[in-house]
């Protein structure tokens, strides 16, 4: 899907040949993209101030106020706009300083398609979500809220001499939030992984633990949730712990490659994280809409009547805007209304339907309330022969004590 017209997009650079380089490399894109160039931080936001932006696409170094302070700035003033930085220095203090202010890095040198990819992925995610509101709530979010039990743990553990990789990722393991901002910051081009980390043990081991320390103890890129719904957070994350392991299981149960299993595991434990969003950033809506969720009108109906969109929509902009793989952003977008994915025979958004569909009840919802996702085994019947669904519920019954 191509970006529409008028789309807004500014690079900052202050070495003008990077920007004349940059420019004649989007040169094709010029009937989809309105691109403008500035060679300070001070002309970007004078530019912003006289016209909205939707992407700011900025270089690290740059003399009086250099790419994360710009970026700070833009999410202050801005924080719809989405916010890249583009940066040839991988020093860890530069990195460190723009985990919070920038949703994507890019490594110069930057292969101009993966730089149009970068953006295009962007722009495409706002037609997913329309609503400016949400898009603003989203975009501005620097971390998610934690549950203090494991939040309050994992820094125990991090201040502990004698701490281990392995218990480190048990702790993340855990925790919603924690999982999703870990797994972001690793996949980026801060850490130029070679393939997708989709689990808490192989991003800490790629890690280290003093990259771990200095991420959780120096920056804070974790926080403790302080909100009233607390009970309801909990009560998500068993949930969302107990749909990711029925998940996994049929992942295995269908002989998908290792790879798949994991990035399974990963959509399923995040499939919910929409809500978590709702929760911390909205909670006098989420508490409306879960007074007035009933039979005839399950959980994602009464998101969308409050916010304008359900929270696998909401999810899956998010982990969109931070990056994850395709198969787990659309797994996430479509679960509340999976006739509208566009792959429903995805092997990730398979298990993950048929984990919603076959194991727990949703938390915290009215006698007789589905989770919301209108008739997932009957969809699932469309494709799957009843044999096999058949094996997945009985998989869903090993889990049940």
């Amino acid at each position: 899907m191509m970006a529409k017209k008028g789309t807004r997009i500014v690079f900052v650079d202050d070495e003008p040949h990077v920007l004349g380089g940059i420019r004649r490399a989007l040169t094709d894109m010029e009937d989809e993209w309105s691109v403008s160039f500035c060679q300070s931080a001070a002309e970007a936001l004078n530019l912003m101030n006289r016209e909205p932006v939707d992407v700011v696409v900025s270089d690290m170094r740059m003399p009086q106020m250099d790419g994360a302070q710009l970026l700070d700035a833009v999410r202050k003033r801005w924080p719809a706009t989405v916010r890249i930085i583009l940066s040839g220095y991988a020093e860890s203090e530069s990195v460190m300083r723009t985990v919070g202010p920038a949703h994507i890095y890019l490594a110069k040198p930057c292969d101009t398609a993966a730089l149009q990819a970068a953006i295009q992925r962007q722009v495409t995610l706002r037609t997913v979500l329309s609503n400016p509101d949400l898009r603003a709530l989203l975009a501005g979010f620097t971390n998610l809220p934690s549950l203090p039990e494991p939040f309050l743990r994992l820094q125990a553990e991090l201040q502990s001499k004698a701490s281990s990789t392995t218990r480190i990722a048990q702790i993340i393991g855990q925790d919603i939030a924690m999982t999703a901002e870990l797994l972001k910051l690793t996949n980026s081009a801060y850490f130029a992984v070679a393939s997708r980390v989709t689990t808490p043990a192989q991003a800490v081991r790629l890690l280290g633990v003093e990259t771990v320390q200095a991420l959780v103890l120096r920056i804070g890129i974790f926080r403790q949730f302080s909100g009233t719904n607390r009970a309801l957070l909990e009560a998500l994350t068993r949930y969302s712990l107990s749909i990711a392991r029925l998940a996994e299981r049929i992942a295995l149960a269908e002989g998908l490659p290792p790879s798949v299993v994991k990035m399974t595991y990963c959509a399923a434990l995040l499939s919910d994280i929409g809500c978590v969003v709702l929760i911390d950033g909205r909670p006098a809506g989420y508490h409306r809409v879960m007074t007035t969720v009933s039979p005839s009108l399950p959980l994602p109906d009464a998101e969308r009547k409050e916010f304008g969109a359900d929270h696998g929509m909401i999810g899956g902009y998010l982990l969109g805007l931070w990056g994850f793989a395709d198969p787990v952003v659309e797994a996430v977008t479509f679960s509340c209304e999976p006739k509208s994915c566009p792959t429903p025979d995805s092997p990730v958004f398979t298990a993950l339907m048929a984990a919603r569909g076959l194991g727990p009840s949703m938390p915290l919802l009215p006698p007789a309330c589905p989770d919301g996702c209108t008739d997932i085994l009957g969809f699932l019947s469309k494709t799957y022969a009843e044999d096999r669904i058949q094996h997945w519920r009985e998989l869903a019954q090993e889990d049940k004590p």
